[in-house]
């Protein structure tokens, strides 16, 4: 048959999905002639009538090969679009309404769930758990602190330290120990 000639810009076109950043139109058209050749191929198998039974064979052995390639092709090409449009989705941008209009209406029906999910999800949860909000880093992990009070050793998440009043020592500020005896004002930070 002809499975080079219709499987071809099927398989160029899920290259270029592959390649580009944005989601492309659906290939309607192409998706579905390969379909109906499909079906004309499953419809040739049920009428051979060769009464030589290896010579049916072989035809069917062929007829059955151009089908798998078709169905590969198929396959491959969802494939590539369901990957671009999940890492579409997992960004959280809102789609234009040029974008949606390249999509199926399955597609179309995923965002608008994913949309509506993940909005749900957000508004339930505080804004420091948002997963597409940026995280800093910060500008100083440790800080210099003076001890207050005579406090003696204290254990921390990075070890034991002594902390003698009138002593300065750097500390870093996000340990819980340490972030507690500030607060409770037996250190002083002295850097800014």
């Amino acid at each position: 048959m002809y499975t080079s000639s219709v499987t071809q810009p099927l398989i160029n076109t899920t290259k270029r999905i592959k390649e580009t950043k944005n989601i492309l139109f659906y290939e309607k058209d192409k998706v579905q002639e390969i379909c109906e050749e499909i079906n004309l191929l499953k419809h040739e198998i049920k009428d051979f009538n060769d009464n030589d039974e290896n010579l049916r064979q072989e035809k069917i052995n062929v007829y059955d090969n151009i089908q798998k390639k078709e169905l590969n092709a198929i396959q491959l090409y969802h494939f590539e679009r369901i990957q671009k449009n999940k890492v579409v989705a997992n960004k959280e941008t809102i789609l234009t309404q040029n974008e949606l209009n390249r999509l199926t209406d399955q597609e179309q029906s995923f965002y608008k769930k994913y949309e509506q999910f993940i909005h749900n999800f957000k508004s339930e949860l505080p804004e420091s758990f948002y997963t597409s909000s940026e995280l800093h880093a910060p500008k100083r992990p440790y800080t210099i602190v003076r001890v207050i009070e005579n406090i003696g050793e204290v254990v921390t998440k990075n070890g034991t330290i002594g902390l003698l009043k009138g002593s300065q020592t750097i500390v870093r500020e996000a340990d819980p120990t340490i972030a507690k005896l500030i607060k409770l004002g037996h250190l002083k930070k002295i850097d800014k």
